[in-house]
């Protein structure tokens, strides 16, 4: 039997429940959310066909189904470890948000399509840009509302023209948010798929590297890609370096963000900032701190933190 949305004022009002699911980010048709949609219609049609009373009686069980398939969500998250011959720097991944730009990313690291490619297109207040090597078939453009070019992030490059992406990829040194999708001037549409976790003053320190024209000279070269197969999903967060390690719970978070920091020097800068790239708080965190966002919208972050310039970035996500 088919089923579909329903009008019920009482089947509204369960639908809401699960509101984030409806989103453009967590309901595409591809991959476990899909499922996860597919799995709440089925139970809004047993609520309408069956009546509340039993309903109520499954509502437990669909509860724990749900969390299970959205920790099976969690578990897909990949990063990828880039030594070049400037050092170390991580990406994470989103692979559950942005399966195609991410898997084809993934593809090629697998593949060690990587190994020994050049970064080929440095503009220092701009970005660093590599993985030009052999010719590869191209990808669909996947435009994810919630992901954008801000700073430390990692974008698919392209000719201009839609549908042309390959292998080439940017990493982000400043907001450019103009190479956003759905922000001014519309004219440059990259796809993010990923961002910083560990080590951006390396990528910084490639972007002052000495150039003829924007090719560094000499090489800056990736010796390899590898990618950091994933663990089980949590609510709590970390940002971590050889200086300090900062803990944010929980993740996603609603009105209060408690932060935690183990450190050898006295305070870490903590920034939160939205997807337009605009500063949505900035705290000086010495210790533990619980941190009031009760006045930042819904949505898809990044929190930053800052100890002797050096910046690491994880994701936040606020939803109530």
């Amino acid at each position: 039997m088919a089923y579909t949305a329903v009008d019920n004022p009482a089947s509204i009002s369960i639908l809401k429940q699960f509101d984030f699911i409806k989103t453009d980010v967590w309901s595409g048709t591809h991959g476990k959310y899909f499922l996860i949609k597919t799995i709440l219609k089925k139970f809004l049609w047993f609520f309408n066909t069956f009546g509340e009373q039993k309903y109520i009686m499954k509502k437990s069980l669909f509860i724990s189904v749900l969390a299970f398939f959205i920790s099976l969500g969690g578990l897909a998250q990949s990063k990828a470890v880039f030594h070049t011959t400037q050092g170390d720097f991580t990406i994470y991944l989103e692979d559950t948000l942005s399966p195609i730009t991410a898997g084809n990313f993934i593809k090629l690291v697998n593949e060690k399509y990587y190994d020994g490619v050049i970064f080929h297109r440095v503009i220092d207040n701009f970005m660093i840009q590599g993985g030009n090597g052999a010719s590869k078939p191209n990808i669909q453009d996947e435009f994810i509302t919630g992901l954008s070019n801000v700073q430390g992030t990692i974008s698919m490059a392209n000719t201009g023209a839609a549908n042309s992406g390959t292998t080439q990829f940017f990493i982000n040194l400043v907001n450019n948010t103009g190479l956003d999708w759905d922000k001014a001037p519309s004219t440059s549409k990259h796809p993010v798929f990923g961002h910083i976790v560990v080590g951006f003053d390396i990528v910084q320190k490639i972007g002052k590297v000495p150039k003829n024209g924007s090719t560094p000279n000499p090489d800056v070269v990736m010796d390899s890609v590898r990618l950091i197969i994933p663990g089980p999903a949590n609510s709590l967060s970390t940002i971590s370096a050889n200086e300090f390690k900062l803990q944010f719970y929980p993740n996603p978070a609603q009105n209060t963000l408690s932060i935690s920091v183990s450190s050898s020097s006295k305070s870490i800068t903590v920034q939160i900032i939205d997807v337009t790239g605009k500063m949505a708080k900035e705290i000086l965190i010495e210790q533990n701190e619980d941190i009031d966002i009760s006045n930042l919208n819904e949505g898809f972050y990044i929190i930053r933190a800052i100890q002797s310039g050096n910046y690491f970035t994880n994701r936040l996500i606020i939803k109530r």
